[in-house]
């Protein structure tokens, strides 16, 4: 069984709304600038290239904030009353028995850290006393909690923390609630914001960062799979979407704007920070054969594709084990879309979900931006390269994350009929 998704809403670097992504994706552009001036004054905090919220939906973003939510759940609570109303749905009253059967599940990859930042700046730098909220800013489950208490949802309420497959893992695994009849509704995403000083230095820190020292400007900063990749852009954002099983969806006369149809899940461990092919091939095999499909049913894969040299060069790998094994068989057109939004780690996952969806819609494979010239061990790989391209009968679309800590999350969506 399919879950059907009835509502999505956005916010991120591109802006606030379902359809302002979809109009980025028919018109990509980088949505990168600098961090802060003030932050360099910090010991080890990079001149790096950052995808931050958009001044609209910073704007957007005012409504949301309380005491009690870190920007990140702020920014879940925003996209939710997208995805909600989208979804054509009321807000239940609680203790309705329909409630039990209604749940989140949630994907951060680092929680409140935007508030935990604060907070030890505000104890350890400015000498002052901590906010009484500041636990329930900064606890992982946080958002899952706004969440439920804000739609009435009393069934599961689940958060993965999966570095960056955390949001497609929680899609994945609503997915498996439903089909087994454990619920008829979810809202799923993820949720991310970790834009501060510190967290900056701490990435610095790895060597995974695209520097203005390696990049001149920011068309250069992100450029998966191009010979001339710097690094990945750091970006901050939500997306929260609808599931529904089919039955429920339709007995109250809603329409799916996509099926989530297959779902993978492995683990390499092999290396905390190094990807490792098998895992991620696995995870693919995995969500072909929950879908019930062929390899060649695949229109095209949004790729994880961070903009690194060694995580870009093994997936592109792994794709072509998955697609061509022995160099027979078709690799799909690939997109790498944190060449445009960055890269929203813990709610990346639901991002590009959300972008593989607007795929299926536009019958387009999004952009791949600045990869010329593309890295000839990545030559295997069919890019829509700067402008999206067209494609006839585009049924299914895959999407990759793969995450530190070794996690591989493939899911698979099907074009609403």
């Amino acid at each position: 069984m399919s879950a059907w998704i009835t509502g999505i809403g956005v916010i991120g670097p591109q802006g606030k709304g379902w359809d302002t992504l979809r109009q980025s994706l028919a018109k990509p552009k980088h949505c990168f600038t600098h961090v802060p001036a003030e932050w360099l004054q910090f010991t080890g905090a990079p001149d790096a290239y950052i995808a931050s919220l958009s001044d609209e939906a910073n704007a957007e973003l005012k409504r949301f904030e309380t005491v009690s939510t870190d920007r990140a759940c702020a920014m879940a609570l925003c996209a939710a009353e997208e995805a909600w109303a989208q979804a054509g749905l009321p807000t239940a009253e609680l203790g309705a028995a329909h409630n039990y059967r209604r749940g989140v599940y949630w994907g951060t990859g680092m929680g409140g850290l935007h508030s935990a930042e604060a907070a030890y700046h505000r104890l350890l730098v400015d000498k002052t006393a901590l906010r009484p909220m500041t636990v329930v800013r900064i606890m992982a489950n946080a958002s899952a909690a706004q969440l439920a208490m804000t739609y009435r949802l009393q069934g599961p309420n689940n958060t993965y923390t999966v570095a960056c497959a955390s949001s497609a893992m929680a899609m994945g695994e609503a997915l498996l609630a439903l089909r087994s009849g454990r619920i008829d509704l979810a809202i799923v995403g993820g949720s991310e914001a970790m834009l501060a000083p510190g967290v900056m230095a701490a990435w610095g820190a790895l060597r995974v960062l695209s520097t203005r020292r390696a990049a001149a400007t920011t068309d250069l900063a992100c450029r998966p799979f191009g010979s001339g990749r710097t690094g990945l852009v750091i970006g901050e954002g939500a997306t929260v979407m609808v599931l529904e099983s089919p039955r429920h969806a339709a007995a109250r006369g809603a329409k799916p704007l996509a099926e989530l149809v297959g779902y993978g899940s492995t683990c390499d461990a092999g290396s905390l920070v190094h990807p490792q092919l098998d895992g991620q091939v696995h995870a693919m095999q995995q969500a072909l054969a929950d879908a019930g499909l062929k390899a060649d049913q695949i229109g095209t894969v949004n790729a994880h594709a961070t903009g690194t040299d060694t995580g870009d060069l093994v997936e592109a790998n792994s794709l072509a084990a998955s697609f061509s094994p022995n160099g027979k068989g078709r690799i799909p057109p690939v997109s790498a879309t944190k060449s445009q939004h960055g890269h929203l780690l813990g709610a990346a996952g639901a991002l590009e979900a959300a972008v593989s969806i607007a795929s299926l819609q536009m019958q387009a494979v999004p952009a791949t931006l600045g990869v010329e010239p593309l890295d000839p061990r990545c030559g295997m790989l069919d890019l829509a390269i700067d402008a999206p391209r067209k494609i006839e009968s585009l049924d299914y679309a895959m999407s990759n994350s793969f995450a530190f800590g070794g996690s591989n999350v493939t899911l698979i969506f099907k074009k609403s009929t």
